[in-house]
């Protein structure tokens, strides 16, 4: 073993506390995602090996001295962490949540770079992040100061970033120029797909902003394609969450005796949109199941918090919904 393979060892390499470091930092990152409603195709985590930590760290600039002359603590991608989108509209509401949950020392739009500068090729929003040390997320309480990056980019740019990396860095045809151009184009291509995507998404939207309340059975029973259509229709400026969220808002709605598609028409067409938005102080468009979730808490409070605190998996969700509460109390129902 090498000087560089034993500081990486020594000093910071401790594959194990990386892998579960990374694992509660996923975690809290589909988390957030979840609370906040944003749709995601997948979260992926990965700890870097010591081999490669080590090839990294060795690495020189063109005058011979070390690009990392900190050894593996100067890296900040021994953990990485890909948030896989459909929409590139939603690349900026993601990485909005994810530097209000954790301290951010990096934001590099790939993409906005990339197309200023009239180039074509890889595209993505790279951010360098910490789990704070004061008042860390509830799984990375164990990992104060533990630095990460994540990748942000939709499924179509995910698979040409890996193909291309498959194809030039692990293959043989580094330099084939017709490799190079027929890369190039499949860029371009990717960029007009991701672009119809939003145009199809926005399309959508406004399609089923306009359906009739008359087109659903009314009094037939809740469940998550209607009540998805009750919420195109309430809140047509905010995204779509996760299709299987709205299963979930089904059984929260049923454990506030909400059950039918007109009772469900009846509470949400009282929402005060600008209301709620502004007592929560969002800094970007939530996911529909989220912005539905908090009218239901500012609507029914603590009433609300006793009969949904169980529902799901999120064991945290009592803590959740009684933070969320205190913002959307007016002064009048403070004690």
């Amino acid at each position: 073993m090498n000087d560089t393979e034993l500081r990486v060892d020594h000093h910071r390499f401790q594959e194990q506390t990386l892998l579960n470091a990374a694992q509660a930092i996923r975690n809290t990152i589909v988390g957030r995602l979840h609370d906040d409603g944003l749709n995601h195709h997948d979260v992926q985590a990965r700890v870097k090996t010591a081999k490669s930590a080590a090839e990294k760290i060795s690495r020189r600039d063109a005058d011979g001295q070390l690009k990392y002359p900190g050894g593996s603590e100067a890296l900040d991608d021994l953990i990485g962490v890909r948030v896989i989108l459909f929409v590139e509209s939603d690349i900026d509401a993601v990485a909005i949540a994810l530097t209000s949950q954790f301290i951010c020392h990096d934001d590099e739009d790939k993409t906005a770079m990339m197309r200023k500068n009239g180039g074509i090729g890889y595209a993505g929003r790279h951010l360098t992040l910490e789990v704070p040390a004061d008042n860390p997320p509830t799984a990375c309480a164990e990992y104060p100061g533990q630095r990460f990056e994540v990748q942000i980019r939709t499924v179509l740019q995910h698979a040409w970033a890996e193909f291309e990396h498959d194809i030039r860095f692990k293959g043989s045809s580094r330099d084939n120029a017709e490799i190079s151009r027929a890369f190039t184009m499949a860029s371009t291509l990717i960029e007009l797909a991701d672009q119809q995507f939003v145009n199809i998404s926005d399309i959508l939207k406004r399609l089923q902003s306009e359906t009739s309340a008359t087109q659903a059975e009314e009094q037939h029973p809740l469940d998550a394609a209607s009540l998805q259509v009750v919420l195109d229709r309430v809140f047509p400026d905010y995204p779509r969450s996760k299709a299987g969220h709205y299963g979930w808002l089904v059984k929260v709605m049923a454990a506030s005796g909400v059950n039918t598609v007109s009772e469900a028409e009846a509470w949400f067409a009282s929402a005060d949109r600008d209301k709620v938005s502004r007592m929560m102080g969002y800094r970007f468009a939530p996911g529909q199941v989220r912005v539905a979730d908090d009218f239901l808490l500012q609507a029914l409070g603590e009433k609300y918090v006793a009969a949904t605190k169980t529902v799901g998996n999120d064991s945290n969700r009592e803590g959740k919904l009684r933070a969320r509460l205190k913002k959307l109390r007016t002064e009048r129902d403070r004690p």
